[in-house]
C-alpha cells in the first residue's frame, strides 16, 4: 500500500526482458515495503525515547515533520487502539520507566501502521 510504485519506462523491443526487469523491480519495492514494515516501529520508539523536555512532547515537526508525540497519543485513543489505551492506563497508574516504555512501543507501532513507509524513507534521508 505504501510501497513506491516501480517507474515503468515502457516496453521495449524485448519482451521477456521487460517482464524480468517488471518482477525485478516489484521485489525491490516488496523488499522496501517489508523493511519499512519491520524497521519504522524501532525507529518512532527511539524517536519517543529521545524526548526529555515536556515541550518536546508538543513539538508538531518531530514525527515526519508534522505530528507531535501527543497527536500520536490522541490519535491513537481517539482511534480506540487497545493496546495504546491499556498501555497508557497502565502509565498513568504506574508511572515506572517499564510501563513508559510499553506505552512508546504500543504508540510506535500504532503510528506505523499508517506511515511505516515515510518514516522509513525519512530515516534513510537522515543518513545521507
Amino acid at each position: 500500500m505504501n510501497a513506491r510504485l516501480p517507474l515503468f519506462t515502457g516496453p521495449t523491443c524485448n519482451p521477456t526482458a521487460d517482464a524480468e526487469r517488471w518482477e525485478s523491480e516489484q521485489e525491490a519495492a516488496d523488499e522496501h515495503r517489508e523493511a519499512a514494515e519491520r524497521e519504522a516501529p524501532g525507529i518512532v520508539f527511539r524517536q519517543l525515547q529521545a524526548i526529555h523536555t515536556p515541550a518536546g512532547w508538543f513539538d508538531h515537526r518531530k514525527f515526519l515533520g508534522r505530528y507531535s508525540a501527543e497527536e500520536i497519543l490522541r490519535d491513537a485513543m481517539d482511534d480506540s487502539d487497545d493496546d495504546v489505551s491499556d498501555a497508557y492506563s497502565e502509565f498513568i497508574i504506574d508511572m515506572t520507566q517499564a510501563a513508559k516504555e510499553k506505552m512508546l512501543q504500543a504508540m510506535a507501532t500504532w503510528f506505523c501502521k499508517t506511515w511505516a513507509h515515510e518514516v522509513y524513507n525519512d530515516y534513510l534521508e537522515s543518513l545521507q
